[in-house]
């Protein structure tokens, strides 16, 4: 989890957007925002995925930054398909997260 906010940061900064804009889209503070920056409170999978859409990445690639997991589209993919497989992925994700939580 610590590479995956350090990521985050990372980002954020390349892309130049301020912890207060990213918070405020979240609809929290920047203060809450900080602290699960700073690990003193945990992110759920539904924040990260917000968190993605903000800065216009997948959560994968957010994961596996600065590599890019999810190719750019090519001419022969249409955008709905490309956005279709990035659905698959980030729901393959999140009902690994609920099985670890659960044990099963």
């Amino acid at each position: 989890m610590e590479n995956i906010l350090k990521n985050i940061e990372a980002i954020r900064k390349e892309k130049r957007i301020k912890q207060e804009v990213i918070a405020a889209e979240l609809g929290i503070k920047q203060s809450s925002y900080s602290s699960f920056i700073t690990r003193e409170s945990d992110i759920t999978f539904s924040r990260l995925s917000h968190i993605s859409d903000i800065l216009g990445m997948s959560v994968i690639d957010i994961i596996a930054w600065p590599e890019h997991y999810v190719p750019e589209p090519s001419d022969n993919q249409c955008k709905s398909c490309i956005e279709k497989e990035q659905t698959i992925i980030h729901l393959n994700n999140y009902i690994e997260m609920l099985e670890n939580r659960s044990g099963t």
